[in-house]
């Protein structure tokens, strides 16, 4: 069972959503301000992505795995309405970086209109609906929005599209893809991005009033509102309800992100949000801070400002990480980490050993094996325990391929992964007297011409031939281990 909110969040930059109806889960949306009896789930109006008219003159290119031939792990479809060819042409693009990053098995429907905004607005996104308690939900009792909810999934949960977005018609908009945006302009790639992120699950949903402070939507919070946290590492869903206390956090200045891959996205330490002391609807608490995270940084897309002359073209590993805490699979599939376990001993009577390895991998293909060194192994839930037997204890470091055999470009080489024991036997010592000498090369010339379980077969080939008599006299002299 899941519990479905059908356009919970109007506007989710830009006007204020009230919920007028409760219905098995299901809310009426209301655009503009609330009617005597409503009850508001969610304030989120204010201008979007702001533009700021100062040229900044920075450019971030696009992530490095981004390229022609990138495999695209989402599918995106958007329904356009009034948008001019340049801009399509432009959020195209857009759409197209977010596909290379994110990993879906259910297509992401995208609703994108160009309309005047009538303000400083650049533009203004939010997903089209919240679920929770669906297959697969990471968490309980939480809104998580359309586009993220399927990916978790694995099915369409709703008829509708999962995020809408709009688009400024009169601002200056540059809309080229290189990143050259001239002075005086704005990127809209980068603004496409940034409402992209909103659309895609970067969206909180507490809110401040009158000096209130309130979080959720009828009182279920969303994926985002689970990793923030005060200064003093106070969860802000930890904090009263509807009260002065959660209100002053939002107006603090200090929200912070306490998600492992959103710390690992900014070296350590907490992401900060933006939580200024006068609140600002629609910037505030679902942003990135203007001033940590500054134009031209690797984590400056989400702030809640675009500069004239700024372009970023890369989401950032504190955005990227934030999506993995909130349990969006970035990259598809990938093998993660391999780790060495334990190595066995040098078996005598074959002089080899076995390996065991821990292979952690993310969005693996749903048939086929697993291939390590040309090994077959099942295909089984991450982290999976292979071990490789009969490996030869030669003392030579070894390589490693691993792979999937239903995705030939999902793979990973290492080089020098473990080192083999030595050798603890000595193939040639046919006497067996710890060295390979004149006795043995006698023991072989006997049964030279044996073709099934000779004793002079040295290497393993089943026959007694030249080929042994040739590794005998090569090893003649040394002494065995």
């Amino acid at each position: 069972m899941y519990v479905q909110i059908a356009n919970p969040l109007a506007w989710a930059f830009g006007l204020i959503v009230c919920l007028s109806t409760w219905n098995t889960g299901t809310a009426q949306r209301i655009c503009g301000l609330p009617l005597p009896g409503e009850t508001c789930g969610h304030v989120a109006c204010g201008s979007g992505l702001e533009g700021i008219p100062v040229d900044a003159n920075t450019h971030i290119s696009t992530p490095e795995w981004y390229t022609p031939d990138a495999p695209r792990d989402a599918n995106i479809i958007v329904n356009y309405n009034g948008f001019p060819d340049e801009a399509i042409m432009a959020f195209n693009y857009a759409v197209d970086i977010w596909s290379v990053l994110l990993t879906s098995d259910v297509t992401v429907r995208i609703d994108a209109y160009w309309d005047d905004l009538g303000s400083s607005a650049l533009a203004q996104a939010g997903p089209s609906n919240l679920h929770q308690n669906f297959a697969n939900a990471p968490l309980s009792d939480t809104y998580y929005p359309a586009a993220l909810a399927n990916a978790l999934a694995g099915v369409d949960l709703s008829e509708q599209s999962d995020l809408e977005c709009t688009f400024n018609s009169t601002a200056n908009w540059y809309m080229g893809t290189d990143g050259a945006t001239p002075a005086g302009t704005y990127d809209f790639v980068t603004a496409a991005l940034h409402e992209l992120a909103h659309g895609l699950g970067f969206i909180g949903s507490a809110y401040y009033t009158s000096g209130f402070g309130f979080i959720g939507t009828a009182n279920v919070p969303y994926p985002y509102d689970h990793f923030t946290e005060t200064l003093d590492s106070t969860a802000l869903l930890d904090l009263p309800n509807g009260s002065q206390t959660l209100g002053s956090a939002l107006t603090s200045d200090h929200i912070y992100w306490n998600g492992g891959g959103g710390m690992d996205g900014v070296g350590g330490g907490r992401p900060r949000l933006y939580a200024p002391a006068t609140y600002q609807v629609g910037s505030s608490y679902s942003h990135l801070n203007e001033t940590t995270y500054a134009p031209g940084t690797p984590n400056s897309l989400m702030t809640p400002g675009l500069n004239t002359a700024e372009s970023n073209h890369n989401p950032g590993p504190a955005l990227l990480g934030m999506f993995e805490d909130m349990g969006w699979i970035i990259g598809g599939c990938q093998i993660l980490e391999v780790e060495v376990g334990e190595q066995g001993s040098c078996n005598p009577d074959s002089d080899t050993y076995t390996q065991t390895l821990v292979l952690t991998y993310q969005a693996p293909p749903t048939t086929g094996l697993i291939q390590v060194n040309g090994s077959l192994f099942s295909l089984e839930a991450s982290p999976k325990t292979v071990i490789l037997t009969n490996l030869p204890s030669n003392g030579q470091p070894v390589d490693l391929t691993i792979g999937f055999t239903a995705a030939p470009d999902c793979n990973v080489f290492i080089t020098e992964a473990f080192t083999a024991p030595t050798s603890c036997y000595c193939l040639t010592d046919l006497s067996e007297n710890g060295l390979t000498e004149v006795q043995d090369l006698l023991l072989l010339l006997a049964d030279f011409g044996c073709l099934v379980g000779c004793a002079g077969d040295v290497n393993g080939d089943g026959a007694s031939n030249v080929e042994d008599v040739l590794a005998v006299l090569s090893a003649f002299g040394i002494s065995c281990p």
